[in-house]
């Protein structure tokens, strides 16, 4: 009884996320030229500490952001309509100085200032398609996260039993209506 119980503590409290340092400051759907909608994401709490000081040591920082369109339906169908993950590594590079923000597909933007390349990585605008948007009742659910990268197989049953690393994080989920 008391091994299992030793056990689950050490699951419990050896994997937790960072959550509640990065947060979702706002998320909305806007339009763009023509039919294309585009989502927008401000993160609050994005350089805390632990990921300040990895990245200025020249580590880049992958961010992922997971979108999914759902749709308000009956337990018989599916509720996900379309689903995404969006990429942007933000780096620092220790040579030339600057701070430099990838997004896909090859967009590249470099800061010479901390405070522009913040006010930047801390806003994400994602394109969207068109066609899941127009079905009714449907709404976006949108969370950012960060995690290190896991091993190969005998290694990632060892890597989900250890702590995460400084810089890894999760945000909470965030729903943004779609209007018709």
């Amino acid at each position: 009884m008391r091994k299992s119980l030793l056990i689950g503590i050490f699951l419990f409290l050896a994997s937790p996320l960072l959550a509640g340092q990065v947060h979702i400051k706002e998320a909305r759907l806007l339009q763009g030229e023509k039919d294309f909608f585009y989502l927008k994401v401000k993160l609050d709490g994005l350089f805390f500490p632990e990921l300040k000081e990895a990245l200025m040591e020249g580590i880049p920082i992958t961010l992922s952001c997971s979108v999914m369109i759902e749709r308000d339906r009956s337990i018989l169908w599916d509720p996900v309509l379309w689903e995404g993950v969006y990429t942007r590594v933000i780096k620092y590079n220790l040579l030339t100085k600057t701070f430099v923000i990838k997004d896909p597909p090859e967009i590249e933007k470099s800061f010479s200032s901390f405070e522009a390349f913040r006010r930047e990585a801390q806003n994400l605008l994602l394109p969207l398609p068109t066609r899941p948007l127009r079905e009714r009742r449907s709404y976006i659910v949108v969370r950012v996260y960060r995690r290190t990268a896991s091993f190969f197989f005998p290694f990632n049953l060892i890597y989900s039993l250890l702590s995460p690393a400084p810089a890894d994080f999760e945000t909470d989920k965030a729903r943004v209506e779609v209007k018709q």
